[in-house]
């Protein structure tokens, strides 16, 4: 192998350790006896460790064949019991001895011999010259696991291109294992490095044994269509896998979290944010564990954690996702990056031109639902806006996506803004990432009720509202199952009705309302809040 070795050699003749008779070492030629090896005897034992280098390995020497002075001595070694059927050629000598390093040896019996390392191997080694032959000698080798610390993959995809100081880190998973995940585009290539500081030792693949890796010979990895793929290296075997990922068209939330507990079919599914990319709301409990499904009908195919690289996802191996304090959350998963991020949503706050940019007199915004939050507002023309997860700082802050109006992202944001002067309902759904901005009136200065439970009858006996404090109203109304109401600000009047909205629930709409519902007989408590543009149903 052209690698970078810790070596240490323990270097051990033992002698006698077989009881084989002279005679049973196989030949081609009649030895000399003059031309005998010296050392090592028959029966020596070399144990190959990791620790240094340069140490001589082994030591060959033998008696000069007469009249071959000048001549070359070819050393040959064969497995023992093949009878040298198809010899490998050791080295060569224009004297009488030839030695090996640590690393020479090592490297030529696993990468020429092929012997598998931390094993022991019996070896026949003869010495060759003009036609005579030495007698044979058996020796025992053990070479040792090469271990790589790191792996680097260079190729066409790197910018620049071939250059192994921008190769890619690959991720240790084990002894000598590595993988990568990354996007391959048509006619891209690849192999792979021990270091990023130059070509020594790179390796690339056996092109007589596809999926097997080599030194010297070796080709590029290439063909791949275009697409996501995860790159598995074994350099214990010397072999690799490139396989492609195709991200899931569905992706659900199972765990102790659902109802019931771990039940594929109880799953709540994600929201498709984006290519790739899916988020869910979940309110966790302290002691909740979940994992990820691509479909709610089975087990089959389901991702979890990497413990060895936390936030990353695997679908072997894998472990439960746990340990986060009590808590809502958005989850985003994204198979662009096999990884997944919890963001704490337990409030959210308004920032912008009408609080001077300060996090600190940011709006608190009401919590209309799971993951659903809204306030009213006062709008100036050409204001400025986005929302913050805490008033204390810009951590975490959120604003629209240029490429997806009404979308929110984290990255590459941009303040919402375009609004005329008036008053709104500002709401956020990181249920579906997404925003609206809905004018209104002026807060009323009175509620009615209005809807299925008096057959839509809108006159001046409608329950009215009790305004509990400024701008929040409330009423307890018996009601049926599928029964549907609104609101009205004056008895007897279709005037600036209002419902819920379409696309939040739990949010007050003016204009593009919808009739809220209750789907079983009761008498409620309805709550609607001009202050935050939130309205509650209590059973």
């Amino acid at each position: 192998m052209k690698n970078i070795y810790k070596i240490f050699v323990l270097f051990i003749f033992t002698i006698g350790l077989t009881s084989c008779d002279p005679n049973e070492n196989f030949e081609i030629l009649p030895a000399v006896e003059s031309f005998q090896i010296i050392t090592p005897t028959s029966g020596s034992v070399v144990v190959l460790d990791d620790t240094n280098l340069t140490n001589t390995a082994l030591f060959i020497s033998w008696s000069v064949l007469e009249g071959s002075v000048g001549s070359t001595y070819n050393i040959e070694i064969a497995e023992t019991g093949t009878d040298f059927t198809n010899p490998t050629l050791l080295g060569t000598s224009d004297g009488a001895n030839f030695s090996m390093t640590v690393e020479e040896l090592n490297t030529f019996f696993l990468d020429t011999m092929g012997i598998d390392p931390d094993k022991a191997s019996s070896m026949d080694i003869r010495v060759i010259n003009s036609g005579e032959t030495t007698q044979t000698i058996a020796v025992v080798f053990t070479p040792y696991t090469v271990e790589y610390t790191e792996l680097f993959l260079v190729g066409s995809i790197t910018d620049p291109q071939w250059s192994p100081e921008d190769a890619l880190p690959m991720t240790r998973l084990d002894f000598n294992k590595f993988e990568i995940t990354l996007d391959l585009v048509d006619g891209d290539e690849f192999k792979f490095l021990p270091t990023n500081t130059g070509w020594d030792g790179d390796i690339g693949e056996d092109p007589d044994n596809p999926g097997f890796l080599i030194e010297d010979g070796e080709a590029n990895l290439s063909g791949y269509s275009a697409g996501k793929y995860t790159i598995t290296v074994d350099l214990n075997t010397f072999t690799f896998v490139v396989e492609e990922l195709l991200a899931p068209e569905e992706l659900y939330l199972v765990g102790n979290i659902t109802d019931p507990q771990w039940t594929p079919e109880a799953a709540l599914p994600f929201f498709k944010s984006a290519d790739n990319v899916f988020t869910v709301v979940a309110d966790l409990k302290d002691g909740a564990e979940f994992k990820f499904l691509p479909t709610n009908t089975g087990w089959d195919g389901d991702w979890g954690e990497d413990p060895d690289n936390l936030g990353s996802i695997i679908q072997d191996g894998e472990q439960n996702i746990t340990g986060n304090p009590a808590g809502k959350y958005l989850i985003t998963v994204d198979y662009n990056t096999l990884t997944y991020k919890l963001d704490v949503i337990d409030n959210l706050f308004l920032v912008g031109s009408l609080t001077g940019w300060d996090p600190g007199t940011s709006f608190p915004m009401g919590e209309a639902s799971l993951g659903v939050f809204s306030t009213i507002v006062d709008i100036p023309d050409g204001a400025e806006f986005k929302f913050l997860p805490t008033n204390t700082g810009w951590d975490g802050d959120w604003g629209e996506d240029a490429s997806n109006p009404g979308r929110i992202i984290q990255d590459g944001e941009q303040n919402l803004t375009g609004y005329e002067a008036g008053k709104y309902v500002v709401a956020v759904d990181f249920n579906t990432l997404s925003f609206t901005v809905s004018s209104i009136n002026e807060v009323p200065a009175s509620l009615y009720l209005v809807g299925g439970f008096n057959g839509w009858s809108n006159d001046a006996g409608n329950p009215q509202f009790t305004e509990i404090s400024t701008g929040v109203f409330e009423i307890t109304q018996a009601l049926s199952a599928g029964d549907e109401f609104k609101f009205v600000p004056v008895a007897g009047s279709w005037d600036n009705d209002m419902g819920e909205s379409k696309v939040s629930v739990g949010v007050l709409e003016q204009n593009e309302e919808q009739n809220m519902q209750v789907d079983e007989a009761g008498t409620y408590k309805i709550t609607v809040d001009f202050n935050n543009g939130t309205i509650s149903v209590v059973d």
